[in-house]
């Protein structure tokens, strides 16, 4: 599997606690890392994914304060699946219904058995079947649960066709594999991450960013240079030019503002959750860049606790 498709998606919540409960325990997602918005060091900025963090399997939660509630419109990513195992969805709607969390069986556009819920901001989920993962043993209990290996895919709503499908293609690497009802399928490769609908629904009202809703997609780069050459492809046959460089600690990336309307980053795959914690402490403790270290007795009086 080369180094693309997607790195991650980020969403907007209100509530830290809230959230930490329903991602980690609800869905079962290891947390990776517990760390802060760096321009915004009073809020958290957790992450949560298999038990790596690996490139296209973790989503990032950003806790804004006094944030609210976010509309999904047009232009927007309107929601983010997970992969599952075949046949696994009717245990996961019966662990769904054991928290009552509301869901419901879909079909997506290409026939895929399709679970749809929300987080509790109103951040719109999905699991999806696929793969080769062995599904859960008939009786299994709950707490045995299987893990999600990773994301799925991303879901965009777009007014029209326009640039986004000539860069989705022709800089980040995917294929158009399918086309139905207005929905487009591009696929990257067939791992976690490796997949995105685009969805072309007319005109239709733009979105508002804030709680429930998803802030940017992240797509992968094998490192910095795989990253300019990318860069320099939107410059040159787009005209697109990108912010700079913005460094995270685990990964480095760079944004933009896709023809469609969505915040688009692409981010390194290194140096991964790793550089600061080791593999099995991932996610236990709060991790601070340098820059923040000397403000780490204020932030933890600042910061909710954490289990």
């Amino acid at each position: 599997m080369g180094p693309r498709g997607l790195h991650h998606v980020t969403t907007i919540i209100s509530d830290v606690r809230r959230a930490a409960t329903f991602y980690g325990h609800v869905l079962g997602l290891k947390r990776v890392k517990k760390t802060v918005c760096y321009d915004d060091p009073g809020s958290y900025h957790l992450y949560y994914g298999d038990d790596a963090g690996s490139p296209g399997a973790f989503v990032s939660t950003l806790a804004w304060n006094c944030v609210t509630p976010g509309i999904t419109g047009v232009g927007e990513v309107v929601q983010t699946a997970f992969r599952v195992a075949p046949n696994s969805i009717d245990w996961w709607s019966d662990r769904l219904k054991s928290f009552n969390v509301y869901h419901r069986l879909e079909a997506s556009p290409f026939g895929e058995r399709t679970l749809c819920f929300a987080d509790p901001d109103g951040t719109a989920l999905a699991f999806v079947e696929s793969g080769e993962e062995s599904p859960p043993m008939a009786g299994e209990p709950l707490g045995s649960r299987p893990s999600l290996p990773g994301l799925h895919s991303v879901t965009l709503n777009v007014r029209e066709r326009d640039a986004t499908i000539d860069i989705l293609q022709n800089v980040l690497d995917f294929e158009i594999v399918s086309q139905s009802d207005g929905a487009m399928r591009f696929v990257a490769h067939d791992g976690p991450g490796g997949s995105l609908t685009l969805r072309i629904i007319g005109k239709s009202s733009r979105g508002k960013l804030g709680g429930g809703t998803i802030r940017h997609i992240a797509f992968r780069a094998a490192n910095s240079d795989d990253r300019s050459e990318m860069v320099e492809k939107l410059r040159l046959a787009y005209g697109i030019a990108v912010s700079d460089p913005i460094e995270r600690t685990y990964l480095n990336a760079v944004g933009f503002r896709a023809p469609c309307g969505v915040l688009f980053e692409i981010a390194t795959e290194g140096p991964g959750f790793t550089v600061d914690e080791a593999p099995e402490k991932l996610g236990e403790n709060l991790q601070l860049p340098v820059f923040l270290e000397a403000r780490r007795s204020e932030l933890q009086a600042i910061l909710p606790p954490l289990d």
